[in-house]
């Protein structure tokens, strides 16, 4: 089995960060297929910071699941800032936490990637969208690297957000 290394730092960081909030943060995934959750679960006394998550890759389960709105996901994908931003919102109101965070995007190059790896990342507080961030990443990189480099961003971000 491949070892997943976590820059353990930046999830002491958070945990901390979340800890002295007396906040937890929930996940909701696509792009990052369960990568982002599992990064949390690895923190240490994750169950105090890290309520759960869910990963929906298919538009049926963004939009039953998610509340996404039906439409919009047709045209895009799923792969939009709005669709990541209404994933983050239900996520949070799911697992009822103060912070919340999302992914879609692509992993692999696909035709509706035109050529590219992106991904967006919703951050969400008390179901207020904070910040959508997108990520650009070379076209020339496996799936899991591109995966495991949305999740280090995203943890990152959410580290920043969390210190201010």
């Amino acid at each position: 089995m491949t070892q997943i290394d976590f820059p353990e730092i930046v999830l002491k960081e958070v945990r901390h960060s979340l800890r002295n909030a007396k906040a937890r943060v929930a996940i909701a995934e696509s792009v990052t297929a369960g990568f982002l959750q599992l990064a949390c679960s690895q923190m240490e006394g994750a169950t105090e910071v890290f309520a759960g998550g869910i990963t929906a890759y298919s538009i049926d389960e963004k939009i039953n699941i998610l509340d996404v709105d039906a439409e919009l996901a047709e045209r895009c994908d799923c792969v939009s800032s709005r669709t990541t931003e209404e994933m983050a919102i239900a996520v949070g109101r799911m697992f009822h936490t103060d912070w919340s965070v999302a992914t879609t995007g692509y992993a692999t190059v696909v035709p509706e990637s035109k050529g590219k790896l992106f991904a967006f990342v919703s951050f969400a507080y008390k179901q207020e969208i904070l910040m959508t961030e997108t990520i650009e990443l070379s076209s020339n990189i496996g799936m899991q690297e591109a995966q495991f480099r949305y999740t280090i961003k995203a943890l990152e971000i959410l580290h920043t957000l969390l210190k201010n």
